[in-house]
C-alpha cells in the first residue's frame, strides 16, 4: 500500500480503457488491457471448467493469477504498476470484508463466539506457531541462514503460524450460502468466527502495513504497535460519529438510486481508505472500517448486492499481483517448499475439524453442527496470502516461507473445496461417534427470546395498501411480519413506529436470490409479494420456493390475467389478481347500493371509504405518498 493515489489512477485508467504503459523492459508501451483482458477470459473459462468439478469459482482466480504472473505478464506490466493493483485488490477485498462484519450478531452469539471463535484461533495459532517451530525451523539460526535480520525471527515465527490459522471468509460464506447452510446453527456461528478472523487479519495487517520496513522487530516495536491501535482507536471513534450523524441521512439519500448507491459506497469506501493514506495509516484497514460503517446501515443488503462485483476484481487483482510476485523466484525456490507446504495444508485441512469438535463441546454444542463448522473452515485463507506478501517485503520471510505459504493456501482451498461438496456424507461417517455430544446445544438460549428470529415469519413485499392489510392482519394476532421494501422513508418509518412493534421493516433488493437466502424465505410462515410491476421477481422467488421449500406458500399480487396464469405455472399457491377481486368487491357493493334510494345510495359506504383512507394518509400515508 505504498502508494493509493497510483492505485487508483490505475484502476481509473483501467476502467474506461486508456492504455496504460508498462514502462520498463521490452514490455514497455503495451497496453495493460490486453494481458488483463486475456486473464478475465481465461478466468471464466477455468471457472466453468472448475464447476464441473464443483470447485468453488474463487479457485479460477487463483489460478488464472498465479499463472498469468508466471507465464507472461511479468513481461508486459510494469513493477510499480503491479504493485498499484495489488494495492486496489487489497484494499477493494478489505473493503468487502468489512461489510460482513455483523455486530448484533456477535453480540446476539457471544457465549458461542467466545469458546468457538477465539478458541480456534488460540488453539489452531499455538499449534501452528509449534509446526513453525518445530517442523519447519523457524529461529534465530533460520532467518540468519536465510539472510534475514536476527531480530525478526519472532515475529517471523507470528505471523507464519496466523497465516495457517486464518480461514477463507470468501470460501466459507461462498459454502454456506449455495449449500443453503447459512442459517442453521453451525452456520451462523461460522459466519461469526469469520468476522472474528477477519478483525485478527485486519489488526495484523495493519501492525505490519504501517511499520517501517527496516525496524520490524526490535525494542520500538512495542512503541509503534500501541501507536498503530491508538490510530486504530481513533479511527474507530471517528467513523462511528460519521456514521451516526452523517452516513445514515447520506445513504438515505443515495438509496432512492441504484447509480447513487453503487458510487457513493465507493466513493465513501475508497475516500475513508486514502484518508488513511494521508495520515500515514494502511488504506486497506481504512476500507474495511469504511465497510464496517456502511454494515451498520439499514442499506446493507443492497450495498452489498451493488458492489459485490468488485470482490471478484479485487480477487483477479491480487492474485495477479501474487503471481507477479511468484515470478520473480527461480524453480528450485519455487519446487524447493512442495514438501512442507502439502503436509502443512494437509494437517490444517486435518487438525481443524478436531480441535472445532473440542471446541462444540466445551460450548455445549451438538456433534453435527461442530463437525460441519470444522469441516467448512478448514483452509487458509486469502487474508494469509495478504499476510505473506507483505512479510516478504518487510523481510520477515524469505522466499521459502513465501511460496510454503502461498501452497498451503492453494493446496487447503482445493481439498477444502472438494472436501465441501460431500459435508453430509462425510459426517454420516462420523454419526455415531459423536452421538454423546447431542441435546446439548445452546443454540436456545443463544438466540434470545426476545429477538427477532427469521423462522416461522410472514414475509411481504413491497409496501403499498394490500401490503398494509395483510402485515396488519398478521401483525394482530401475534405473528412476526418482515416487511421488505427498496424505500427508505418506508423502512425508517415502521422502525420508529411502536404500535406496529411485529412489523419490522427491512430495505432490501427483493429480486435478490441472495436476499431470499439472507432473511430465510425458506423458513417463513408464508411469503406474499405486493411488487408492482415485479412479476420475474416473482417467477424467480416461486421457483426458488418451489425447490428449496415446497411447503412455504408464495402468494403473488398482479392486475394481468396472463401473468396470473404464468404465476401459477410458476408455482405459485395463490395470486391475488387485484383488478379482478376490486370488481367482484365492487358488485357486491353495488348490488347493495343501486337498491337504496338515490340520496342514500353509496352514501355510508363512500363516508366509510373516505374515512379509512384519511386515516391511511396520516402518519403512515405521509411515507406512503413519499413512495
Amino acid at each position: 500500500m505504498k502508494n493509493m493515489r497510483h492505485g487508483v489512477f490505475a484502476l481509473i485508467m483501467l476502467l474506461v480503457g486508456f492504455p496504460v504503459f508498462a514502462g520498463s523492459g521490452s514490455g514497455g508501451g503495451n497496453s495493460l488491457i490486453e494481458p488483463l483482458g486475456a486473464m478475465l477470459l481465461a478466468a471464466a473459462v477455468v471457472a466453468i471448467i472448475l464447476s464441473y468439478a464443483k470447485q468453488a469459482s474463487l479457485f479460477a482466480f487463483i489460478i488464472v493469477g498465479v499463472l498469468g504472473g508466471i507465464f507472461g505478464v511479468r513481461e508486459v506490466i510494469n513493477k510499480d504498476v503491479m504493485t498499484a493493483f495489488v494495492d486496489i485488490g487489497i484494499t477493494l477485498l478489505l473493503f468487502m470484508a468489512g461489510m460482513e462484519v455483523d455486530i448484533p450478531g456477535l453480540i446476539k452469539r457471544w457465549k458461542l463466539l467466545i469458546i468457538n471463535g477465539f478458541g480456534q484461533i488460540i488453539g489452531l495459532f499455538g499449534i501452528s506457531a509449534a509446526l513453525g517451530l518445530l517442523y519447519v525451523g523457524i529461529d534465530t539460526d533460520y532467518m540468519v541462514a536465510a539472510g534475514l535480520p536476527a531480530e525478526n525471527a519472532t515475529p517471523a515465527l507470528i505471523y507464519f503460524a496466523l497465516c495457517l490459522t486464518l480461514s477463507s471468509t470468501i470460501l466459507v460464506i461462498g459454502t454456506l450460502k449455495s449449500t443453503g447452510q447459512i442459517g442453521q446453527e453451525h452456520g451462523q456461528v461460522a459466519l461469526g468466527l469469520m468476522v472474528l478472523q477477519d478483525i485478527v487479519a485486519v489488526v495484523a495487517l495493519a501492525i505490519l502495513g504501517s511499520l517501517n520496513p527496516d525496524k520490524v522487530g526490535g525494542a520500538s516495536l512495542g512503541v509503534e504497535v500501541a501507536m498503530i491501535f491508538g490510530k486504530m482507536i481513533g479511527l474507530a471513534i471517528v467513523l462511528y460519529f460519521v456514521t451516526k450523524y452523517l452516513l445514515n441521512p447520506l445513504f438515505k439519500f443515495f438509496a432512492k438510486s441504484g447509480e447513487l448507491l453503487f458510487i457513493g459506497t465507493l466513493g465513501y469506501g475508497m475516500g475513508v481508505a486514502a484518508l488513511c493514506e494521508v495520515i500515514h495509516f494502511s488504506s486497506g484497514i481504512g476500507a474495511f472500517f469504511a465497510g464496517a460503517t456502511l454494515a451498520a446501515l439499514p442499506y446493507r443488503h443492497e450495498i452489498e448486492d451493488k458492489v459485490e462485483p468488485l470482490k471478484a476484481f479485487g480477487i483477479i487483482l491480487f492474485f495477479m499481483g501474487l503471481g507477479f510476485d511468484i515470478s520473480e523466484l527461480k524453480p528450485e525456490q519455487m519446487l524447493g517448499g512442495l514438501a512442507e507446504g502439502f503436509i502443512l495444508a494437509v494437517l490444517v485441512v486435518v487438525l481443524t475439524i478436531p480441535l472445532m469438535l473440542l471446541l462444540g463441546y466445551l460450548s455445549r454444542l451438538n456433534g453435527k453442527p461442530s463437525f460441519l463448522m470444522g469441516a467448512i473452515i478448514n483452509q487458509s485463507s486469502e487474508f494469509s496470502l495478504m499476510l505473506a506478501v507483505l512479510c516478504w517485503q518487510y523481510k520477515l520471510f524469505d522466499p521459502h516461507l513465501f511460496i510454503v505459504i502461498t501452497l498451503v493456501v492453494l493446496i487447503s482451498f482445493f481439498f477444502s473445496s472438494l472436501g465441501h461438496q460431500f459435508l453430509d456424507p462425510i459426517y454420516g461417517a462420523f454419526a455415531k461417534t459423536l452421538s454423546f455430544m447431542d441435546g446439548r446445544s445452546t443454540a436456545a438460549e443463544e438466540s434470545g427470546s426476545e429477538e427477532f428470529e427469521m423462522d416461522g415469519h410472514v414475509v411481504i413485499m413491497e409496501y403499498n395498501e394490500l401490503a398494509i392489510e395483510i402485515a396488519d392482519f398478521y401483525a394482530k394476532r401475534g405473528q412476526q411480519v418482515l416487511l421488505l421494501d427498496l424505500d427508505p422513508d418506508i423502512t425508517d418509518y415502521f422502525k420508529n413506529q411502536h404500535d406496529h412493534s411485529n412489523i419490522h421493516a427491512h430495505y432490501s433488493n427483493m429480486a435478490d436470490p441472495d436476499v431470499w437466502e439472507d432473511l430465510a424465505f425458506n423458513k417463513a410462515k408464508i411469503v406474499i409479494s405486493c411488487m408492482d410491476g415485479g412479476q420475474e421477481a416473482e417467477m424467480a422467488i416461486s421457483r426458488w420456493l418451489k425447490k428449496e421449500a415446497p411447503d412455504v406458500p408464495f402468494i403473488a399480487a398482479t392486475s394481468s390475467h396472463e401473468e396470473t396464469l404464468e404465476l401459477y405455472e410458476a408455482g405459485a399457491r395463490y395470486v391475488i389478481q387485484t383488478e379482478y377481486l376490486a370488481a367482484k368487491s365492487f358488485r357486491e357493493i353495488f348490488e347493495i347500493e343501486v337498491s337504496k334510494p338515490l340520496k342514500d345510495a353509496f352514501r355510508t359506504v363512500g363516508e366509510s371509504h373516505l374515512s379509512e383512507t384519511k386515516k391511511l394518509q396520516e402518519g403512515l400515508g405521509d411515507a406512503f405518498a413519499k413512495a
